[in-house]
């Protein structure tokens, strides 16, 4: 929700929105006991341009499984360009699935105060308590707030 003051001016760019999205749909693996890129394929993000009111929605999804009955935990980072580190991965705010089954798991959060007109930067990581951690699918979805 938007606050307005009586009298302000409500201009194009005070409305506009921006919104990114990043799709994976190839297998990924990694063995990392601590957040980390997948071993393979390497880094998964996507940016956008901060709004005027400082508040971006991080959306992400994962489908991931794991080789044994331990956990596969997928968190993330966020980076802004002027103010660096914004986020950092923990099990607090993480996707985490334990056991062989693929399971789709998915979370959002709104990150503020951030600065705007700064790009911001989200990243997914992951780890596992043991095993091998397989994400068939991610999906990262960022949208700004007016």
């Amino acid at each position: 929700m938007s606050h307005w003051l009586a009298g302000q001016r409500i201009t194009a760019a005070k409305l506009a929105v921006e919104t990114a999205q990043s799709e994976d749909t190839t297998s990924r693996t990694t063995t990392s006991g601590s957040y980390a890129n997948a071993s393979t394929g390497g880094a998964f993000s996507a940016a956008v341009v901060v709004p005027a009111s400082g508040t971006v929605f991080v959306s992400l999804r994962s489908t991931q499984r794991n080789s044994s009955t331990t956990n596969t935990i997928t968190s993330w980072n966020a980076v802004g360009s002027t103010t660096g580190t914004v986020y950092t991965a923990n099990d607090n705010a993480a996707l985490i699935v334990t056991g062989t089954a693929n399971a789709p798991v998915d979370l959002t959060h709104r990150l503020t105060g951030l600065i705007p007109g700064e790009t911001l930067t989200v990243t997914m990581v992951h780890k596992v308590s043991g095993g091998t951690a397989t994400m068939d699918y991610r999906n990262i979805c960022l949208a700004g707030s007016a």
